[in-house]
């Protein structure tokens, strides 16, 4: 199986219920993002772009989080805590996004207003919980071979 098909939202093999559950969830978040955001773009006045770019960004990457130590043998539960930190970073940023959005009215908003900040901020942290998984599984991967799931 190739690498490309292993990420693919349709492939569960190896996952729990709740891993199941997630990625469809994290996955049907990135999509209303996108729609909300195109949506926006030509209905709303201004629309926070950037601010739904990092909400896209980070959904996409959460809807791969669930049950990716899975495949690291032996792996510590640090690890399956940092996925969980990854996808509560997800909403947590999508939640700043479409607070920022409702309470600026439309109008255009302040460049680093304290949704934006706390978006990004959400966004940095997750980036960092996603690093460690991303090494350990590196590390697992050279120490020997990752049965697939």
């Amino acid at each position: 199986m190739s690498t490309i098909e292993q990420n693919l939202i349709g492939n569960t093999a190896g996952l729990s219920r709740v891993d199941k559950v997630l990625r469809y969830f994290f996955f049907a978040l990135l999509i209303g993002a996108v729609v909300y955001s195109i949506g926006g773009t030509f209905v709303g006045i201004d629309n926070r772009l950037n601010d739904y770019g990092l909400v896209i960004a980070l959904a996409c990457l959460a809807s791969q989080m669930p049950g990716y130590s899975r495949t690291i043998p032996g792996a510590h539960p640090v690890l399956r805590a940092c996925e969980w930190a990854v996808m509560g970073c997800s909403l947590v940023c999508t939640t700043a996004v479409i607070v920022g959005d409702v309470t600026d009215r439309g109008i255009a908003p302040e460049p680093y207003n304290t949704p934006s900040n706390i978006a990004k901020g959400a966004v940095f942290i997750a980036l960092c919980f996603f690093v460690v998984l991303f090494i350990a599984k590196d590390r697992a991967r050279r120490r020997g071979p990752i049965h697939p799931a």
